[in-house]
Formats: C-alpha cells, sequence, structure tokens
C-alpha cells in the first residue's frame, strides 16, 4: 500500500509495516503488541500524548486543524483554554526563544518514507527532515533519570526508545535515498515542569548502531508473531494482560526478602 498521511495510522498500514511504536509494544509485551496491531486493544489517550500532540501540531503548522478537530477537549464552557494547554503553551514559547533549536526545527514537516529492514518492511514518519539531519520533537516530564522495573535507573532517552527511533529513521531514510551515512538524528526536547526546560541534543551514531543490533535479534520473531506462525508471549503485567487473563488455579506465594 501507498502511506500518505490519511492511512499513516490506519490498520491496514499497521498490518502491512513495522512502526518504531509497534517494535516497542512488542518488545513489552507480545501479546498486547499483537492485539494492538489487529485492533482488539487501544491504549486510552493520556494528557502526556495529548499535550505532545498539541506541541507537534504547533511546529508542523498544523495547529489550525488540531484546534478544529481537539477544540472540545481544550476549552471550558466559559470559553477558557484548559490550564494543561496553557502550559502547553509556554512550552511552545520556551523552544521559541531559542533560536539554534528553532533553526535545528527548520526543514520539511512530517515526511513519510518507507524501507526494508531486517527483512521487514519499516514506516516512519519524520518530524523535521532536510539533507542536513533529522529532528524529532519531543515533549517530557522533565530530564531526570527513570526508574524501570526491569533494568534500574535508566536515562531517558533509553528509557522512552527514542534513541532506537533515531536508528529506524536514520537507517530507512538512508535506504531510500541511498546516501551512503546515515544523517545525523537530533532531538529538541521540551519539558512540562513549570518552568519548561529546552534541550537539544544529538544521539551518536554509534549509539544508534548498538541498538539497531538490537532490533536485528528480535525482529523476526515478533514479525513471526504478526504473521500469525509463533504464539506471543504475556508479560502479566499490562493493560491489557490484566483485561483479558483468565485464571486457571492458585499461584504459589513465595515470601521475598525485604
Amino acid at each position: 500500500m501507498e502511506l500518505t498521511n490519511d492511512n499513516y495510522f490506519s490498520s491496514e498500514a499497521n498490518r502491512n509495516y513495522w512502526s518504531v511504536s509497534q517494535f516497542k509494544s512488542f518488545n513489552k509485551c507480545e501479546a498486547c503488541g499483537l492485539a494492538e496491531c489487529h485492533g482488539l486493544f487501544e491504549r486510552p489517550e493520556s494528557d502526556a500524548l495529548l499535550i505532545g500532540s498539541y506541541v507537534d501540531a504547533y511546529f508542523a503548522g498544523e495547529f489550525k486543524m488540531f484546534q478544529e478537530e481537539r477544540g472540545s477537549q481544550m476549552f471550558k464552557h466559559n470559553g477558557d483554554i484548559l490550564a494543561k494547554f496553557a502550559h502547553a503553551n509556554e512550552m511552545i514559547n520556551a523552544i521559541e526563544c531559542q533560536p539554534t533549536c528553532m533553526e535545528f526545527l527548520e526543514g520539511e514537516k512530517q515526511t513519510i518514507m518507507s524501507a526494508d529492514l531486517f527483512g521487514v518492511e519499516w514506516k516512519i514518519k519524520m518530524d523535521v527532515y532536510n539533507e542536513r539531519r533529522i529532528v524529532d520533537l519531543k515533549t517530557v516530564k522533565d530530564f531526570n533519570n527513570i526508574y524501570d522495573p526491569d533494568y534500574g535507573w535508566r536515562d531517558w532517552i533509553s528509557f522512552w526508545k527514542y534513541d532506537l527511533q533515531g536508528a529506524i529513521y536514520t537507517r530507512v531514510e538512508q535506504k531510500v535515498t541511498g546516501r551512503k551515512e546515515p544523517l545525523p538524528f537530533y532531538i529538541v526536547a521540551v519539558s512540562k515542569e513549570r518552568i519548561p526546560d529546552v534541550k537539544l541534543i544529538r544521539i551518536p551514531d554509534e549509539v544508534l548502531e548498538t541498538v539497531l543490533k538490537m532490533v536485528e535479534a528480535k525482529i523476526k520473531r515478533f514479525d513471526l508473531i504478526k504473521r500469525g506462525e509463533v504464539e506471543p508471549i504475556r508479560c502479566e503485567r499490562c493493560d491489557y494482560c490484566k483485561e483479558t487473563k483468565i485464571i486457571t488455579g492458585p499461584e504459589i506465594y513465595e515470601m521475598t526478602e525485604v
């Protein structure tokens, strides 16, 4: 299928292509990832995602469309903007006060590409793209380390898998254009703190290469699951697993040391 802005997030596109978000979902819980792929489970839209979409729409030149589609979620009955969106405007202003960040946000917006990586088709939608770099715009709670129950304390970039995004985006673009070296990948990030903080970060290519090796090691199994040839493993912790769990017998309690 030919990818467009209208069908990029469709169920058909998700079945035909892999994306960073889909890989992240399978990597977190194979059963949940498969259910999402087939439209059997949908994560509720959080305030964090909504605010991120608001800021993205502003810098992508799609702000008017966002307001038309989401106006009922943005304003009170008396017409005043909700506090979370008023604060999002402060986040936007914090970025606009940084000339270097604004320079890095210049280029084609929401550019769609697709290519084969590791034997499967991937789709990407780049926030900002030009011949010098790929830039992604992120809104985050703050820039502190985050505790991951499986891995311990991690930096916010690896916790949210933004390095994975950079790895796939740069390699798909390289495959499409045929350039000898991948473009550098940058993040313009703004925090949701009372006083928004702004960062401009480049993720080194050696970091992206390391992440790609992880993707290569896992994607074959994930794709077999997606095609119905291998049964997915349930994590038994996510919302999908809790929603669909069936108790067949008692668990054996084991005391843990404190």
